[in-house]
């Protein structure tokens, strides 16, 4: 594999593929320059770090290698780059050969949102039928390091999406309730979804759990993405979610919130204040600002502290209007630390009533303290969103228990 010195980027919503600018490996710095036509049609895909303008722009190696915030939204994270480092192994290559360009050349027109990068590494398309279990199977293989023989079918058919949990990107048909391989272009019936895996340290009916958090989310007033549990041939449940950066085979251009202000996700030094605040700038929507809101009022009280920077996200479409991107990931979970990731008033061990009806009070919320006691209410209802989800007895009685020491 070649190394790049250069990379065009380019950005498809609905039709062609318009071209946004080109980045440039000089040295240890990685440069972009926006092109001077897509300057004059179209809108800053990072308007927080990048200008709008046709400068030469660089930015520090922190906390993404050199490059800036929106481009690093598109490397994998760490399924991703497990798989990418067996695949490299399996061609005989080491990570440590390739430089920034060589990764987003390798995602190509497969990552997140709208942007694509050329030239890139071809891979063999597939629209075949998913076998649940088997390829449950198989990522359990590739954890363990056994397998070296299916890396390419997941690695090229199934994408590598972000996030920490192996997952792939996949087509759904919910009228035949058919499931393929696919991140581009899908037959039609069929629709760009995600499916999840668990890892080593999941419970084995965490997918059963993440369905209770949806349903919960969503009575709780949050907006999330159709999400179902499908089954294998064993009857085993997987969770499946409708990704909100496609519609149809269309594209919206995706930006975390941690790509958009450089936050480094895994010591994250967001707060809920700063999120909200950054919100209201982006879009300029009350119902957003509340939407924001109403999200750490549910994350603080459902225990769900993974709610670190990249676990936000806000969408471009190609009007240049920018709105909240659906609420993901939303579990029962700790974080790496043990505290929330994103502070909520300066408090990330144990954040309450108190410190939201501080961000509620500073935004002029309308009826936060309303909207406190609608999401908590929900959560009390835990133990019915669990039994409708199948979570075992010993995981719903442990979460129980954890929800009301925080709810009292």
């Amino acid at each position: 594999m070649e190394s790049k010195k250069k990379l065009d980027v380019f950005i498809k919503f609905s039709g062609k593929e318009i071209p946004v600018g080109q980045l440039v490996q000089d040295g240890k710095n990685t440069l972009f320059k926006y092109r001077s036509e897509y300057l004059n049609n179209g809108f800053n895909i990072s308007p927080k770090k990048l200008l709008f303008n046709d400068s030469i722009q660089t930015t520090s190696t922190f906390p993404f290698q050199g490059l800036f915030g929106v481009f690093a939204d598109s490397l994998p994270d760490a399924w991703g780059n497990l798989l990418l480092r067996r695949w490299l192994s399996s061609k005989q290559l080491l990570p440590a050969q390739l430089n920034s360009l060589d990764r987003l050349s390798l995602v190509g027109e497969n990552g997140p949102g709208a942007l694509i990068y050329k030239p890139c590494e071809e891979y063999q398309s597939s629209n075949d039928a998913v076998d649940l279990d088997h390829l449950n199977h198989q990522v359990e293989e590739i954890i363990s390091g056994e397998s070296e023989e299916i890396i390419d079918e997941l690695f090229q058919k199934g994408g590598s999406p972000g996030g920490a949990r192996p997952k792939i990107y996949a087509g759904f048909n919910s009228e035949t309730n058919e499931l393929i391989y696919g991140s581009n272009k899908l037959p039609e019936g069929f629709a760009h979804w995600i499916v999840k895996f668990a890892a080593t340290v999941d419970s084995a009916d965490i997918a059963n759990s993440e369905m209770a958090y949806h349903q919960m989310a969503i009575a709780a007033g949050i907006q999330m993405s159709e999400s179902k549990l499908l089954l294998g041939k064993s009857g085993k449940k997987y969770f499946t979610t409708k990704r909100f950066d496609r519609y149809q085979n269309n594209r919206l251009h995706l930006i975390s919130a941690a790509g958009m202000f450089h936050d480094d996700y895994e010591h994250s030094q967001l707060d809920y204040g700063a999120l909200i605040h950054e919100t209201n700038w982006l879009i300029n929507d009350y119902r957003a600002t509340e939407q924001q809101f109403r999200r750490a009022v549910f994350n603080v009280f459902a225990h769900n502290r993974d709610d670190h920077s990249k676990n936000f996200a806000f969408l471009m479409d190609e009007k240049g209007n920018w709105s909240l991107a659906p609420a993901f990931d939303l579990t029962f979970s700790y974080s790496s630390h043990g505290m929330h990731s994103t502070t909520c008033a300066g408090n990330g061990i144990n954040p309450g009533t108190k410190e939201l009806m501080s961000l509620a009070e500073h935004f002029s919320i309308r009826n936060g303290e309303k909207i406190i006691q609608e999401v908590k209410s929900v959560i009390e209802e835990w133990e019915y969103f669990a039994n409708k989800s199948a979570v075992t007895s010993d995981t719903t009685k442990s979460i129980s228990n954890r929800l009301k020491e925080i709810n009292r």
